[in-house]
């Protein structure tokens, strides 16, 4: 009897491990990530649980997905596919690290003033980022310069 618990134990164990790593393994970005292309706005919407409206303009295509909690998330991208701004709005500060995809190390390393509090305006040659909020208001922007179409001023980034 005891060899049975010890070996449903050891299943037990073994099927946790194995699920935990399927879902490492599987796990979806939230949403479409700067830089990237849009590939990845249908497993924002699932993961969210957001709705999805897309607006095309002239030079540009904005997604803009708004989950449950109420946060909104707006995708521009360039007629290449490619997200070439972000921005946010929303009670909740997104996950930065989903949300910049490869830019989130340039975020991480860039230099900045030191203040405890405020505003952070980051303004690299290839990056700009500009994010602020309080307590259940937090929004915010990235996007590439480089890629920023022409015809759309940076100000209509919102």
């Amino acid at each position: 009897m005891k060899k049975v618990t010890a070996g449903l134990a050891v299943l037990h164990k073994m099927l946790l491990a194995s699920t935990f790593i399927a879902l490492q393994v599987c796990a979806q970005p939230a949403w479409a990530t700067l830089g990237g292309d849009a590939a990845s706005v249908g497993t924002g919407q699932a993961h969210l649980l957001a709705s999805v409206r897309v607006q095309k303009a002239e030079t540009y295509t904005l997604h803009e997905l708004v989950s449950k909690t109420g946060t909104k998330i707006h995708e521009y991208l360039g007629h290449d596919g490619k997200v070439f701004a972000v921005t946010w709005q929303g009670p909740f500060r997104p996950n930065l690290r989903q949300l910049l995809g490869v830019y989130y190390q340039t975020y991480l390393n860039a230099p900045r003033p030191r203040i405890a509090r405020g505003p952070t305006n980051i303004q690299l040659p290839g990056l700009v980022i500009n994010m602020s909020g309080h307590q259940r208001d937090f929004y915010g922007r990235a996007y590439l310069p480089d890629r920023v179409p022409q015809g759309l001023s940076t100000d209509d980034i919102r």
